[in-house]
């Protein structure tokens, strides 16, 4: 009976890791969260599953025994308080770049990169690479809603679709979930939310439209938007108004020869999501990069990928923590990973100045718990702690020149289970740009918390300061 018992509290512990109160299924304003509706259930798990047997018998199984296998890792970390077990090759490395080498990590490819800072930025950018495009437009995100803004882009596409190629591809778990849950702002007065993006979007036009399926409930929480095969956005932000008018958010566009292999990414996930989609997306051989194209402007882009046996955004954060020399700039709005909060303390009894900026209102209560709990150890141990005054979607990471962004949070699931897509790079220009226009900005907004801020328990933040922010 104890040991039923014991099986019974293990298996409950490891399927913690996937909670409905997760950014997995939230991602929506603060205070509009409702509960899983039935259908969600049924679409997206039960029918997912079962075309993910025929379709994906491979990666599907595949999937399953990573998360199975990185939940244990998790267990481990937060109950035995394992250590990183990281490839020791790093520390022959004169510098992170070396360092991440030396692991194995992705070489970086030449490409640039320009800062979107917000919705106002980023959605009016993509609007006019989409107007300007010659020849397609892909679109991969975990949510596309069906609010305005959603479906004001899909028109877009729809119609653009006469004269250009245009694909799109959603997570179905991240999509449906949103089509569930109300904004927390009313949208515009006769406004009748589509039911089905997908069919909204092959309506009356040539758009292409795919659901990614979630086996084992492991989502696709990447971002990318591929303009003509040249020109890729991506970062944290999906297709929906909370993006474009009310949260915090970042997006990069990127140009050089790294958009081949971002538009590679993008074909195998595409096809992956097709009928026998494991045999057509391994048929598939990858574009090399015209190396020939290279301008002076371009610089060295590592891309950086969490998949099923490769944990590439987690090893290459924690390296590059390990090697820093001078100061450490994090944010982030989903922050549970101890491996991580080890090792910034680590750093910071080494001299290195930490600095770490988290919303201080927060989309899922349980992620709002643990980053008040992050953020009141890391306080704790002499590092600077900033409460930003609204949500912030952002998730970005700057160690010494070093910069790594995306769709990653700092959490189990984007860090071992989901997919998730990054990029990072030692540029100096250009980390100093996201110093100056994400960070030292976001940290004046901010409240700087004090170690008097606390509760006597290191591992809460009081209330009543949070309420006064």
């Amino acid at each position: 009976m104890r040991s039923r018992l014991i099986a019974v509290l293990f298996l409950v512990a490891m399927a913690s890791c996937s909670l409905p109160d997760t950014p997995l299924w939230n991602e929506r304003e603060p205070g509009s969260v409702v509960g899983m509706p039935t259908e969600l259930i049924a679409k997206a798990v039960v029918h997912g599953s079962m075309k993910s047997l025929v379709s994906n018998p491979v990666t599907g199984t595949t999937k399953g025994v990573s998360m199975w296998y990185e939940r244990s890792r998790l267990l481990g970390e937060n109950f035995l308080n394992e250590q990183a077990l990281l490839n020791p090759a790093y520390a022959r490395g004169a510098n992170i770049e070396e360092g991440l080498d030396l692991v194995g990590l992705p070489k970086p490819l030449p490409g640039k990169v320009d800062l979107l800072v917000d919705g106002a930025e980023f959605f009016p950018a993509l609007y006019r690479s989409v107007d300007g495009a010659k020849e397609q437009i892909d679109s991969q995100v975990f949510i596309f809603d069906n609010d305005d803004v959603a479906t004001d882009f899909a028109n877009r596409l729809r119609k653009r679709s006469e004269d250009v190629k245009c694909r799109v591809l959603m997570d179905r778990l991240g999509s449906i979930g949103a089509w569930w849950t109300p904004p927390s702002k009313p949208l515009p007065d006769g406004f009748i939310p589509p039911s089905s993006m997908p069919h909204y979007l092959k309506k009356n036009s040539q758009v292409k439209a795919r659901m990614s399926q979630n086996p084992w409930l492991v989502a696709d929480h990447s971002k990318l938007i591929m303009i003509d095969r040249k020109e890729a956005y991506l970062g944290g932000m999906n297709i929906g108004r909370e993006y474009r008018y009310t949260w915090h958010d970042l997006m990069v566009r990127v140009t050089g020869p790294i958009t081949t292999e971002l538009q590679n990414r993008f074909e195998h996930s595409w096809k992956l999501q097709s009928f026998l989609g494991d045999f057509r997306s391994f048929l598939y051989r990858d574009k090399k990069p015209d190396l020939a194209s290279t301008e002076a402007s371009h610089f060295p882009i590592r891309i950086l990928r969490t998949k099923p046996e490769r944990t590439e955004v987690e090893e290459a954060i924690l390296v590059a923590i390990r090697m820093s020399r001078r100061e450490i700039f994090l944010q982030n709005s989903y922050v549970t990973s101890e491996l991580l909060l080890r090792e910034l303390i680590s750093a910071r009894k080494r001299g290195v100045e930490v600095n770490f900026i988290y919303p201080v209102q927060n989309d899922s209560k349980l992620l709002d718990s643990a980053n008040r709990r992050f953020a009141a150890t890391l306080l704790e141990h002499g590092c600077r702690i900033y409460a930003y005054p609204k949500f912030s979607h952002v998730k970005a990471v700057m160690v010494d020149d070093w910069v790594c962004l995306g769709s990653a949070n700092l959490d189990g699931l984007s860090m071992r289970i989901n997919g998730e897509l990054n990029i990072a790079y030692s540029h100096k220009k250009s980390a100093q740009e996201l110093r100056r226009r994400v960070f030292e900005e976001d940290m004046r907004r901010s409240k700087r918390l004090r170690v008097k801020d606390l509760k006597a328990s290191p591992y809460s933040l009081s209330m009543p300061l949070l309420q006064q922010l």
